[in-house]
């Protein structure tokens, strides 16, 4: 735990101020009378001394060695420096194959605002070029709450439709949910180490984690949607008519539950929230009157059509559950805006 002290505020003349630290702290920092220390104002209210402007770059440039001689390793390793929130970043390797490279601006084309800056046979440089303060992590997530609904849609549909060609067709969806959650991700990652991140994204930290929370699971409501369409594939033809429409019954309900939820996040609304949780529990019972007609094997008797349907279920239930988790952030969001941000 850190060492907390308390010190008045001095007034010295022409408009400045003073305050001590204890002897101690200056020496466990290296700080001597007559050092240049360099302070910092954030919007958060903090007042920020530091002895070094390195420490203030901390995330502007890294290197990498690739672990492994194959692509994913390149793919690999230009996604967690990304995530981390460097900005330059320089892999290095013996040698790098035309597989690794291709690899290399694959990975970059699948992250906003990320480039290959150069290429060597040992290095490959990757740059991020998106100036934060350009950047609305909040309409990120508007964003990706209707890529990741409108997929949800279109996978029940196709596969009520028993469209085995769904699934390529909505790749392409999916990875744009995945490019905008992981810019999130990127973003609430550099706050953690930076807060000039936080300054330029004008978010408070609390508020950008609850973002950051709520697209992961919309990535997550997004891939099981994609997972859903794959599903399609086994099914030998549609559902009966009684089962289809309970079956996208319940979707529009684990939709209906995830669009509540986010928007309970995004507006600061406890009562939307509420609502998604109340929908949370019927869509859940929906679910499970589906999965016990499925064991009962009245309405599907095929074996094939059987696999694909408990495969859909499960789907649609973990969709659900992200639905009610976001529901969960928002109300955490409600009770920290009631009772703290709001204190004097």
């Amino acid at each position: 735990m850190s060492d907390v002290e308390t010190r008045k505020l001095q007034e010295v003349g022409g408009g400045t101020y003073t305050v001590s630290i204890p002897k101690e702290w200056a020496t466990d920092h290296r700080l001597e009378a007559g050092m240049e220390l360099r302070l910092y104002t954030h919007l958060d209210g903090s007042i920020v001394v530091r002895s070094s402007a390195a420490d203030v770059d901390r995330l502007s440039e890294a290197t990498v060695a690739v672990d492994g001689d194959g692509p994913e390793a390149v793919r690999r390793a230009v996604r967690t420096a990304h995530a981390v929130g460097f900005e330059t970043v320089t892999l290095t390797a013996d040698s790098f194959s035309e597989a690794q490279r291709r690899a290399a601006r694959s990975a970059v084309r699948g992250l906003v605002g990320t480039d290959v800056l150069a290429e060597s046979e040992t290095e490959i440089e990757v740059g991020h070029l998106l100036d934060a303060s350009t950047v609305s992590v909040r309409q990120s997530v508007v964003q990706l709450q209707y890529v990741a609904l409108s997929l949800h849609r279109e996978a029940t549909r196709a596969f009520l439709d028993a469209d085995g060609d769904a699934h390529d067709r909505l790749t392409d969806r999916a990875d744009e949910a995945d490019r905008l959650a992981r810019m999130v991700a990127r973003h609430f990652s550099r706050s953690l180490l930076s807060l000039d991140e936080i300054d330029r994204l004008d978010v408070p930290r609390p508020a950008l984690f609850d973002y950051y929370a709520t697209a992961r699971r919309l990535d997550t409501v997004a891939h099981q949607a994609l997972r859903t369409a794959g599903v399609a594939q086994r099914l030998p033809e549609p559902l009966s008519e009684a089962v289809g429409e309970d079956l996208r019954s319940a979707a529009e309900s684990a939709s209906e539950v995830v669009d509540d939820a986010a928007t309970a996040v995004l507006d600061d609304s406890a009562g939307t929230a509420h609502e998604a949780l109340a929908g949370s529990d019927d869509a859940l019972a929906a679910v499970d009157a589906l999965e016990d007609r499925l064991f009962d094997g009245a309405d599907v008797r095929s074996a094939p059509a059987a696999a694909a349907l408990a495969r859909a279920l499960d789907c649609l239930r973990t969709t659900v559950r992200c639905g009610r988790e976001t529901a969960e952030i928002a109300l955490q969001a409600a009770a920290r805006a009631e009772n703290i941000d709001t204190q004097p």
